[in-house]
């Protein structure tokens, strides 16, 4: 609960990545100190508005902010925040279950503290660059489905001098959609000391005020809030530490509803944060190594900066609290030090999962995948099991009522980018009527093995079932065979090379024209048909359209079109090859013609061609 205040938000899964880089020998050994993106930054202050996004690509959806206001309260914590205190947008709200998956919210809020002696890092709002977000999908630059980046600085002149340490964050996150991977959020942060000595000792903490879950509710106010449980998991062998908080009794429900008592279980999920790296300690030489776990209630929240420290260096791991209540947990690491005008890095996965197993399970993905997080050619890349590239289109071909398309075979040979698995297996091809229209699987070709449908590689196809003037969209995509002994679905790849196609846009003849060109559709009414109309643009919103068709192909021709009284509304050129001129029905003063009868007049210097006279209606 929040200082009194309604809470919206329970605990679901961030992922706060910081990763400190001192000037150490073993750590330059250290393949997972990824080149520092702050040694090229150009400025430490680029004032801008708080900026907020929604990652909602996967499994769990989180607020990503630059801000460092609480919304609900409009308390400035001056740090890094995640998720959403007011409810306006996910946070950490897991998909799980579906019945619940607009509302299943595990987070009130959470934060990054970084300090130094006494005092915290004041970060400011103003100091933030926009929030920057790419996806794989468009951006071969970008790590997840979900790349946010964002700066945030203490160089603001509304921090006090006193309150200045002079410290730079750069902050990003990212959030995949796969199966394995879709139950956690990472967040990578580095931290720049912009000073000209070293500052030590450097304390760091993710404070999560988790609330699990807003649907489970009960009869009392925010009584989702209060029957929680804090909890850790460590184990100083393999370097996992999880901090995290579950639902542990609500006192609305008689007897004990660990994980809900609905059917299906509403709050059934485990919230935590796993650290995946971290330098190592001032004297130690291993990284990664949580230094402490700590919680308290929600009567209990930290007010001061010596409050915050004491909490942060105490390095105690503190044992579940004996009954539930609201309460927050604090993961701790340090003492650091952070080099004169160097940086130092962490990395967090912040996730959700079913139980303590799942949670753990889902967070062990997140390891495995910053353990091959650095390629040497491309740098970051957190590379897992992923589609074969999609394959590229070598025709595509409109022609009267079909269009003939042929792809290449470079996806047969493509290694998976983490197992090196040759692990192709099939490609599908998909089809769309009009921007806006749904995806429809024309076709599914796939190797002749004991998985699928054995239907035999093909690279072509001829689609008949379009009609003539209509717009469709297609995209080939290819698909490998999954790894069931991992539980790792098959994955497809992308949809973003699809193609742009009209049929029927060059064909016809001098005979056809004589036949006869006519206006399509006539009569033209106010709701064209899904693919036909025009995408609307900044320079032209109209989405009407009307097709002159039958004219002579490879030669100079106009339509001019009259009022019925003999004015001319508009001429309209033919291009050289083309058979048909398209109208959006705006006069040649940029008006909208208004409905009634119109003349249309077809003029050609092809050998042979007649001018021609006809007319069309327009119904609004």
């Amino acid at each position: 609960m929040q200082r009194g205040m309604t809470r919206g938000l329970v605990g679901l899964l961030v992922i706060a990545g910081l990763t400190l880089i001192i000037s150490v020998p073993a750590l330059a050994l250290d393949k997972r100190v990824a080149e520092n993106p702050l040694l090229r930054f150009p400025g430490y202050a680029k004032p801008t508005v708080a900026d907020d996004t929604a990652c909602t690509v996967g499994n769990v959806h989180n607020r990503i902010t630059n801000s460092t206001v609480e919304k609900a309260t409009g308390t400035n914590d001056w740090t890094i925040l995640m998720g959403d205190d007011a409810l306006e947008l996910p946070s950490m709200r897991w998909q799980t279950p579906s019945n619940y998956a607009a509302i299943n919210d595990y987070l009130y809020f959470a934060s990054f503290r970084v300090g130094i002696g006494e005092k915290l890092v004041h970060f400011s709002t103003d100091t933030s660059d926009p929030i920057e977000v790419i996806s794989s999908n468009s951006d071969t630059t970008a790590v997840s489905l979900f790349d946010a980046y964002w700066h945030i600085s203490d160089q603001s002149p509304l921090v006090g001098s006193g309150d200045k340490i002079n410290v730079l964050a750069h902050c990003r996150s990212y959030a995949w959609s796969e199966s394995y991977r879709d139950d956690f959020i990472i967040y990578d942060f580095w931290f720049k000391n912009l000073n000209d000595s070293a500052l030590a000792p450097v304390y760091m903490g993710l404070h999560a005020d988790c609330d699990i879950s807003v649907p489970e509710g009960g009869s009392g106010a925010q009584a989702y809030s209060r029957d929680d449980l804090p909890n850790y998991y460590r184990d100083d062998v393999t370097h996992e530490f999880i901090s995290f908080m579950f639902d542990g009794d609500n006192p609305n429900v008689a007897g004990d509803d660990i994980g809900g008592n609905k059917i299906p279980k509403e709050c059934q999920g485990f919230i935590g944060s796993r650290l995946l790296y971290c330098p190592p300690t001032i004297g130690g030489t291993v990284p990664g190594i949580q230094s402490g776990h700590g919680w308290w209630d929600w009567n209990s929240d930290p007010g001061t900066d010596p409050d915050w420290m004491r909490l942060m260096k105490d390095g105690l791991w503190l044992a579940p609290p004996p009954s539930v209540h609201d309460y927050r947990f604090l993961q701790k690491m340090g003492p650091f030090e952070i080099p004169a005008n160097d940086s130092v890095r962490v990395v967090y996965a912040f996730g959700v999962g079913e139980g303590l197993d799942g949670l753990r399970a889902n967070l062990e993905w997140a390891n495995q995948l910053f353990q091959h997080s650095q390629d040497p050619e491309f740098g970051y890349r957190w590379l897992g099991p992923s589609a074969p590239p999609s394959p590229t289109f070598t025709l595509v071909e409109p022609g009267d009522r079909q269009v003939n398309l042929e792809w290449d075979s470079a996806a047969e040979s493509a290694a998976d980018p983490a197992t090196g698995d040759l692990d192709f297996e099939g490609y599908r091809l998909w089809r769309k009527t009009g921007a806006s229209g749904g995806w429809t699987m024309l076709l599914e070709s796939d190797l002749v093995n004991d998985i699928g449908l054995n239907t035999g590689i093909i690279h072509s196809y001829v689609d008949r079932d379009v009609v003539n003037g209509f717009q469709y969209f297609y995209a080939i995509t290819a698909y490998d065979r999954g790894n069931p002994a991992e539980d790792i679905e098959s994955f497809e790849s992308g949809r973003s090379g699809a193609v742009n196609v009209e049929p029927g846009r060059i064909v016809g003849t001098i005979d056809a024209a004589k036949s006869g060109p006519h206006a399509v559709p006539n009569p033209f009414v106010l709701t064209s048909p899904v693919g036909f109309g025009f995408d609307p643009s900044n320079t032209n919103p109209s989405q009407e359209r009307i097709m002159f068709v039958n004219l002579p192909a490879n030669a100079d021709a106009k339509v001019t079109i009259f009022s019925l009284t003999g004015d001319k509304i508009i001429e309209l050129p033919k291009q050289f090859a083309e058979t048909v001129v398209n109208w959006d029905l705006i006069t040649k003063s940029r008006q909208k013609i208004v409905a009634g009868v119109y003349l249309f007049v077809v003029e050609s210097n092809a050998e042979g061609f007649e001018d021609f006279i006809g007319k069309f209606m327009v119904v609004r």
